[in-house]
């Protein structure tokens, strides 16, 4: 069987983006691009259930449908961003502003993102956290006098935030300025010693300096710098998970080698795909809380679903997570409500069916009435 592709152009909000999906049949995965004027947005990536095509007949149309599902799936999910940013704009409320600018921020739609954080430090000008996040929105756009502009409450009120001091190493990396970047991104794992992210950047910082120094062949600062290099790839072993450890692997095969250009390919390579462009699992809780509270529509059964295996996935890879637990709590008893009605109609279609069926208009009168509470309960909580 064939790897199926789906391509679509949609406008939203006067806007144009390109939907590309495809599958990868060999890994059991559907990957989905979305481009806005060439420049690639952000990936999202779903797995599905291989079947033997002995054993299932028609399993290419299976997988077309899967796949049409999921593409279209990420449609409705860009289209309802942005009809939610406006309601958030009605409502005013920075927690929900702080949430969607996250969104935005982490699928690299940056000029939205930037509205929302700003409104939020109108609203709330000591919540720190949306600095860290404008900070960030303007670095990843390169803006980077801008990002220290909006940084600059950290240094000078010397604040105790691990992220907005790795973003300041991050961007004077970007500046060259390697004493400098060395300084904050140690400033961060100060007050975060397990902060796997500042202690790759802070590597990264090390090595490009290690080249600086071998090619003026200052022997001894580069002797000092390589034995402080190898004691972080060793906190990374430390604090990391696997694939943190297989990458601290590679780059100290490669130092081993004195191939340093790989070794800052490598560490390059790995910033890139798993600290700018990866997608933190909390923004897949956003992005429910949104839909929950924001949403023009009641979400459907589908939606649910979506969410629900979306959720679960993501604690199977960060199961410390309480938020992620939290929402997952909610889509479930969502789900309760929707199959409660659910049962509750199919009470009432019996009754109708038969006028005469006792126990079916028993139990609509047990439903009908002990119910309420189950119902208040849940629109309680959510």
């Amino acid at each position: 069987m064939g790897d199926i592709g789906l391509n679509e152009n949609i406008s939203v909000a006067s806007r144009e983006f390109h939907i590309q999906t495809s599958t990868l049949v060999d890994e059991g995965i559907i990957r989905t691009e979305v481009f806005e004027k060439g420049r690639l947005l952000f990936v999202e990536h779903s797995h599905y259930e291989r079947r033997n095509s002995e054993q299932d007949k028609g399993p290419e149309n299976r997988l077309r449908q899967v796949v049409d599902q999921f593409h279209q799936s990420i449609i409705e999910e860009i289209d309802n961003l942005f009809e939610i940013s406006e309601r958030v704009f009605a409502q005013e409320t920075s927690s929900a502003h702080e949430k969607i600018g996250q969104v935005f921020l982490f699928t690299h739609i940056f000029d939205k993102a930037e509205k929302h954080f700003k409104r939020v430090l109108d609203l709330e000008p000591n919540r720190h956290s949306s600095y860290v996040y404008l900070g960030r929105c303007y670095y990843l756009q390169k803006r980077y006098n801008q990002a220290l502009d909006i940084l600059s409450a950290f240094t000078n009120q010397h604040l105790r935030y691990p992220d907005a001091y790795n973003l300041l190493g991050l961007i004077m990396l970007e500046k060259r300025n390697f004493r400098q970047a060395l300084h904050y991104f140690k400033e961060s794992l100060k007050h975060n010693p397990a902060y796997i992210e500042a202690y790759f950047n802070l590597s990264e910082a090390i090595l490009q300096r290690i080249l600086v120094l071998k090619l003026e062949e200052k022997q001894e600062e580069l002797k000092k710098s390589t034995d402080f290099l190898k004691i972080l790839l060793k906190k990374i072993d430390h604090y990391g998970n696997v694939e943190d450890r297989n990458q601290s692997y590679l780059i100290n095969k490669a130092l081993g080698k004195m191939d340093l250009r790989k070794s800052l390919a490598l560490m390059h390579k790995y910033r890139e795909q798993h600290f700018i462009r990866h997608i933190p699992p909390e923004i897949i809780g956003y992005k429910f809380y949104l839909r929950l509270f924001f949403g023009d529509e009641e979400m459907n059964a589908e939606v649910l679903k979506g969410f629900e295996e979306k959720l679960s996935a993501a604690l199977q890879k960060n199961p410390s997570y309480p938020d992620l637990w939290q929402y997952l709590a909610l889509v479930h008893l969502m789900q309760c409500r929707h199959y409660f009605l659910r049962g509750l109609d199919n009470f009432r279609d019996a009754t109708r069916i038969n006028p005469h069926f006792d126990k079916a208009a028993k139990n609509l009168r047990l439903v009908e009435n002990d119910g309420r509470e189950f119902l208040s309960l849940i629109k309680a909580i959510i």
